[in-house]
């Protein structure tokens, strides 16, 4: 079972600036190898962040990511990580996850993450079929052990990454890897270079999977179309959309603490604490441009603070080449939404209630909105 635990706190602890692949939008400019967290200095830094938890007010739990490059490059440190922690018998809710490329998965390793499978999460990153893992990654699905990650962890989704370059095939990776029997969650690549059209294929590329999931019901929809557009029904100031900042910190190799990984060594090639000082993460207000105040997607923009440091120096500074793409993704989400929770509107559930209303909401104020060129 997998624990979702949302009052915890989201810790990242940088294993490794290794990774074997390159992958066409890695945001990771300043990978080495050599680079590793000591086992002691991640016990200490854990050991203070479980004692920060358990006088927290706010969270009541921790999940622990262990970050890369590629997390199994340094696969003794998680081994022995691990075991440590789970020697401890912590009191609080909490969980153990990576995220990684599967290259290097190879059968040692799956049986120690067997044996630990209720207490370990690892997150599958698969970009679609051979053709578009090969674009995106420079591997083919055939390296990847799809099979023992769905064993292991079924109700874990498959990370997918959209490209520009496999935009055109979003729909047919998905669907195909879903046909399949497993879970996958697409999300576009922040800090693409995306062209001038690309926002029609993937308003196209997204109507097509919404079609897939209404005409079968028997496929629960991912992540991206049950998303809840909350912001919208409010006057307030929208939040931020992740935890960055408040509810996430990351340390680096070296034990520096930082609001995301988007903010460390690894990303900027720098150590940036000093600057972030300035940047209060707590007051929305704070963290938006004043050209976007006005925008109709404000409060539906998923803007990622962590890239908009890295690519412009500001964290305010959002990402204006893809504007266009996530208004095709609001219009087609809250579009799918209103048909889905209606459809069965006899048994719809209070959640699902909410979750309609702000996709009528949303839907009303988006539907005819347009980015003038």
């Amino acid at each position: 079972m997998i624990r979702r635990l949302p009052k915890a706190k989201i810790v990242t602890l940088f294993v490794t600036y290794g990774c074997n692949l390159n992958c066409i939008y890695c945001f990771e400019h300043y990978k080495d190898p050599s680079k590793k967290m000591p086992l002691e200095l991640a016990q200490s830094i854990i050991l203070k962040e479980i004692e920060e938890i358990e006088k927290s007010e706010i969270n009541d739990a921790i999940k622990i990511d262990l970050f890369g490059g590629e997390p199994l490059f340094n696969f003794s440190f998680i081994k022995e990580f691990c075991e440590w922690f789970w020697s401890l018998n912590i009191k609080i809710p909490h969980i153990i996850y990576a995220t990684t490329n599967g290259t290097l998965l190879d059968k040692t390793k799956q049986e120690w993450f067997r044996q630990h499978k209720d207490d370990f999460v690892l997150v599958m990153s698969v970009d679609g079929d051979s053709a578009m893992q090969l674009e995106n990654r420079g591997c083919t699905m055939e390296r990847l052990p799809i099979e023992f990650a769905y064993e292991l962890w079924p109700d874990q989704a498959f990370k997918m990454t959209i490209s520009s370059n496999t935009l055109p095939h979003l729909s047919e990776g998905v669907i195909s890897l879903l046909q399949k029997g497993y879970l996958v969650e697409s999300r576009l690549a922040q800090g693409e270079t995306w062209k001038s059209g690309d926002e029609v294929i993937y308003k196209r590329e997204l109507n097509q999977i919404a079609n897939f999931y209404l005409q079968n019901p028997e496929y629960h929809p991912g992540a991206l179309f049950t998303r809840y557009y909350g912001d919208i029904l409010h006057d307030k100031t929208p939040l931020k959309f992740c935890g960055t900042g408040t509810n996430m910190v990351a340390y680096d190799v070296e034990g520096k603490k930082y609001p995301c990984h988007m903010f460390s060594p690894i990303v900027l090639g720098r150590d940036a604490r000093e600057d972030l000082k300035k940047i209060d993460f707590y007051n929305p207000d704070e963290l938006i441009e004043d050209s976007c105040r006005s925008c109709k997607m404000l409060r539906v923009c998923p803007s990622c603070l962590g890239f908009n440091y890295f690519q412009r120096g500001d964290v305010k500074k959002r990402d204006k080449g893809m504007c266009k793409l996530l208004l095709a993704e609001a219009q087609v989400v809250s579009a799918f939404q209103i048909q889905y929770y209606t459809k069965n509107k006899n048994i719809i559930s209070w959640e699902e209630k909410i979750k309609l209303k702000a996709a009528l909401k949303t839907y009303e104020l988006l539907t005819d909105f347009s980015f003038e060129e």
